[in-house]
This record gives C-alpha cells, structure tokens and sequence, in this order.
C-alpha cells in the first residue's frame, strides 16, 4: 500500500516516513500540496496523509482541489490536524476528509488509522450509482439526485446518506455509521443527529423516510 504524506516541516516529515515504512507501507512524501495533482497523478497512492497547515496552500484548498478532480474525488485523506474542537473536527470531515488525527498523536494509532480506512476503502462497492425510491447516488460523479435533480450535501452527509441507502431498511446504529460513514470513533452522537435533521431538510419530501429507531440508530425505509 502507497501512502502520500504531505507534511511541510521535515522532521516530522521523516519520522511519519520512518513510522510509515516500518509498518510496512511505501510512502511518498512530499513537503507541500502546491502541485498536488500533478504529484498524485506522477506517484498515484491509495492514501493521503496531510497536514492542516501547509505553507502556499492549506490542507483545506488541497483537500478541496483533490475532491474536485473526478479521478482523486474519493481517494482516501486522513488530515493530521492540531483542531480539537467538536465543531473544527466536523467542519473538517465535511471539507472532504475521511478521517482526522489531532496532535500530538500516538504513531500506533495513526498506523491503525490507516489501516482501518484502507480496509474499509477495499471493501467499498464499486458500483458508479446506486437508486432507491426516487433518489439516486452517483458515485463517479460525486452527486445526489432527487427526481433527477441534484440535491447539495456535504460530504459528511454524502457519505452518511450513502451508506443508509446501501442498507437500506436495516437499521444502523451510530456506531456503525461513526466507523463507515464518518470513519471516526470519536464523533458524538448529538453531532451525527444533527447531520441526520439536515439530512431530512435537504430530501424532503422523502426525508420522512430516514427514521429513527429509538435506543438503536437510523434506517431508510423502503
């Protein structure tokens, strides 16, 4: 497995490459996301690990000029990010990232990290649309339709909505939605509630069909 680490300060540069290597990965580092899409078409990995602050252009602009390029727009970013805040780390994960380290940060469990959104990358369908109803997930192209036309989420509520309509009419519990949804353990439940009311705003009138079950999680009904 090829992993990108984007990260300006070469110290810790080397010690993510070192810490990286020994666990097995190929790494490809780089000291800032200026030219990422050349870099990431010239050494294509199956993983981004990227720092939030980056001299010339941030974390935030990379992951925003990765997920506007069709062939990166779900190539998988963890962001090495010194926010702590409930909030910074939701506004993070809607920018477009999969999964979040705060620093300082323990190297076994950015290894983990990183394993964990790898396997669940391999066993990601690979269907390029999926329908339900009246709505439709294109995949490729990163977009919702409602009766054909384009419903705008964030990505946290595009990655929630899809893994819904995946199981659709089973009941997912937060759990499960925090680990293939969110991709993060540590997201409370009052945050994912709060993107599920969003949900059910935006999709009206089929919002109605995102329930909730009491004491358990969430399905969307057939």
């Amino acid at each position: 497995m090829k992993v990108m680490v984007v990260e300006d300060e070469q110290d810790i540069r080397e010690i993510l490459k070192n810490l990286l290597e020994d666990e097995g990965f190929q790494v490809v580092a780089l000291e800032n996301g200026i030219n990422i899409l050349e870099d990431l078409s010239r050494d294509v990995p199956d993983l981004v690990l990227l720092d939030h602050i980056l001299p010339g252009k941030t974390g935030v602009e990379v992951v925003r000029e990765v997920r506007s390029h069709e062939k990166f727009a779900r190539l998988p970013i963890i962001m090495v990010t010194g926010l702590s805040g409930e909030d910074d780390k939701v506004t993070a994960l809607d920018l477009g990232v999969d999964d979040y380290v705060t620093k300082p940060f323990y190297p076994k469990e950015l290894a983990a990290r990183i394993k964990a959104l790898a396997r669940r990358t391999e066993i990601e369908p690979k269907q390029n649309r999926l329908t339900r109803d009246r709505l439709t997930i294109d995949f490729a192209a990163h977009r919702v339709l409602l009766d054909g036309h384009e419903v705008q989420l964030t990505l946290t509520e595009f990655k929630i909505l899809s893994e819904l309509l995946k199981q659709s009419g089973t009941v997912l519990t937060r759990e499960r939605l925090r680990e293939r949804a969110l991709g993060n353990l540590n997201v409370t439940d009052r945050t994912i509630d709060v993107h599920m009311a969003s949900l059910r705003k935006k999709l009206a009138p089929l919002g109605n069909q995102i329930e909730t079950v009491r004491g358990v999680g969430y399905r969307f009904a057939h």
